[in-house]
């Protein structure tokens, strides 16, 4: 639990805000010492242009870099042989640290957003010199594919159809930007394909942010349960809670570091922060990357069930990566037999055993009286006499008086 707690320790300056984020900057980026980074967004208005500003440099590592443990589990594995499929806005491959490792179906090579390529560098961004910034599964590879529309809108169509194509597409780990709806038919169909096509699809367990309501009074409606098989993610920030006014959800699986996170955007190689369940998806699809490139034996399945077994123990498991590559093989999810038997309660005895026993009690106890009243009157009259335990008389004889 040492990484736990250093979550506690290292940064109680940062709040899980969606928006701009003060980070202390070794490189003098600004006069104080600190750097600003802009917010990615989750969408853009019908006004907006698309997402153009190159986001802000900063070189110190990010506060999940050390709370997860990635530089011990990077001696392990960096995820290389996995792709992992990020259903969303588009991911660009203009950053240097997703240059050259980024495929696409269809227009999802572009990200008009930004919010889909900040998802796949937190995945698998490269480590580049000078800056402290790296992805979970810094070798994996990014099938980049489309979920929602060009500017972000919600679409559940077209992310089920987006989770159906990655996994005929081969992708060993699907993340997906929006939490999935387990009545959904269209979804359910998608998850029958990337079943047998062995995808460990990992999903937001709530919205990024709460829409806007039509009444202040008017509570938000939590997120659809997630179906079955989905690994259901919630985001947690560095303090390891999150925020009251989080959006809420009906049910999660694990929780994995979703606020003020640090990550690029769609164009060059600054920096960005960001918030929500989708992103604490994508820190956990680069954990399953790291785990399916170390074990490429486990099946999907497996995987899953290797996640949550080797979480932290919680209310909701928290992801430990170094765990879930290190640790000790995980069961088949259907090993019940393997299992061991429960402990059975030793049957009370019946009353003539305990009165059995009792009488043995009470005699052990008169016996042990008596002896202690015969020592006491005993002893006092050999001292008179003499006598000393151990003691021999010029005879030769023990017990009896005399001197040595």
């Amino acid at each position: 639990m040492h990484r736990r707690t250093t979550v506690l320790l290292l940064s109680t300056a940062l709040t899980a805000l969606p928006g701009p984020l003060a980070l202390a900057d070794d490189g003098g980026n600004s006069s104080s010492g600190q750097v600003v980074l802009p917010g990615v967004p989750e969408r853009l208005s019908a006004q907006q242009a698309c997402t153009a500003f190159k986001g802000r440099a900063a070189s110190d590592a990010p506060w999940t870099r050390r709370a997860l443990g990635l530089d011990q589990v990077w001696t392990l594995s960096q995820g290389r042989g996995v792709t992992v499929a990020v259903v969303g806005t588009g991911v660009s491959d203009g950053p240097a640290v997703l240059a050259g490792r980024v495929d696409a179906v269809g227009d999802a090579g572009d990200d008009c957003v930004g919010r889909g390529t900040f998802q796949a560098g937190l995945v698998a961004g490269a480590a580049t010199p000078g800056q402290g910034f790296s992805g979970v599964a810094p070798q994996a590879r990014i099938l980049a594919v489309r979920g929602t529309g060009v500017r972000g809108e919600p679409d559940p169509a077209r992310l089920a159809a987006g989770v159906r194509a990655a996994a005929e597409r081969g992708a060993g780990v699907i993340t997906v930007t929006a939490p999935l709806d387990g009545a959904d038919k269209a979804v359910r169909a998608a998850l029958a394909v990337a079943a047998a096509k062995d995808s460990l699809v990992v999903a937001p367990a709530a919205a990024d942010s709460v829409p806007p309501s039509t009444s202040g009074d008017t509570p938000a409606k939590p997120a659809p349960a997630p179906p079955k098989g989905v690994l259901a993610v919630l985001d947690t920030g560095p303090q390891g809670t999150r925020p009251e006014t989080a959006p809420p959800y009906t049910r999660a699986d694990l929780t994995a570091p979703g606020d003020a996170l640090v990550g690029p955007g769609p164009v060059d190689g600054g920096k960005w922060t960001g918030s929500g369940s989708s992103l604490a998806a994508a820190v956990t699809a680069g954990t399953a990357a790291l785990v399916r490139s170390y074990h490429p034996e486990l099946k999907a399945a497996q995987v899953r069930e290797r996640l949550l077994r080797t979480a932290y123990p919680a209310d909701l498991p928290a992801l430990d990566p170094y765990g879930a590559v290190a640790g000790a093989e995980a069961p088949a999810p259907d090993a019940a037999a393997a299992r061991p038997d429960p402990v059975r309660p030793v049957s009370p005895p019946d009353a003539a055993s305990a009165r059995n026993t009792a009488l043995l009690v009470t005699a052990g106890a008169a016996g042990t009286a008596l002896l202690v009243a015969f020592l006491a009157a005993a002893l006092p009259r050999g001292r008179a006499r003499g006598w000393r335990p151990g003691r021999l008389d010029p005879r030769g004889t023990r017990g009896e008086g005399g001197t040595a």
